[in-house]
């Protein structure tokens, strides 16, 4: 009797401990509302938003920035500054300056360039067309060559007023075969050089490729 009761005593210590080592150490907190809102998790979305809108408007009266409401990764409206674009400024344009004209002189005689005739000359050179003709044993109608030397006339004037066939300062769009000569020519009072000088031309004045010419 004395022995079984040692037993029974023994197997009940043993179901204790087996008890003891099943039951979990410790119980998690439970979570209230309250809790939630203390750590920081999120808001009621209608608390979120408004939050959002007001931190946008104070940035707005603030800073005076144009500012949108968005959405982040999680869904959340948030507030995004949109920063205006930084002003490049642009060049301030600035025309190519008007070469300096050289100063020309009626020459003491002239080889005659394509499109050219006594006429054109005559105006070009401010002498009297007849006194042109006079010099050089031609007659009104007299075809020249490309090469030809003319004496030119120290004396007299063109005697039909204003010199000038076209205005200038002016563009000409050229046409294919047209040499700076004869468009000197169809202006009336303009020199060639000075077309040379002002569109930066090189010899032989090929206007090859050449649209528009500045004629001063």
């Amino acid at each position: 009797m004395k022995k079984s009761a040692i037993t029974l005593f023994v197997l009940l210590l043993l179901g204790l401990a087996v008890t003891g080592c099943s039951r979990s150490a410790s119980k998690a907190p439970e979570v209230t509302p309250e809790f939630i809102e203390q750590v920081g998790t999120l808001l009621p979305v209608d608390q979120q938003i408004y939050n959002a809108t007001m931190t946008a408007q104070a940035i707005i009266e603030e800073f005076n920035m144009p500012t949108q409401m968005v959405q982040n990764a999680q869904g959340t409206p948030v507030a995004i500054t949109q920063m205006p674009p930084t002003a490049i400024p642009s060049p301030t344009p600035t025309n190519a300056p008007t070469p300096t004209l050289q100063a020309l002189t009626r020459p003491q005689s002239w080889a005659v360039q394509g499109g050219e005739n006594v006429y054109c000359l005559s105006r070009r050179f401010d002498v009297d067309p007849g006194d042109m003709l006079a010099i050089n044993n031609l007659y009104a109608g007299s075809m020249l060559n490309i090469g030809d030397v003319l004496l030119i006339p120290q004396t007299g004037s063109w005697p039909g007023g204003d010199r000038q066939i076209l205005a200038h300062p002016d563009t000409w769009n050229v046409t294919p075969g047209e040499t700076v000569y004869e468009i000197a020519c169809a202006y009336g009072d303009v020199w060639p050089e000075h077309i040379i000088q002002a569109n930066g031309l090189s010899e032989p004045y090929d206007l090859t490729g050449i649209t528009t010419l500045q004629i001063p």
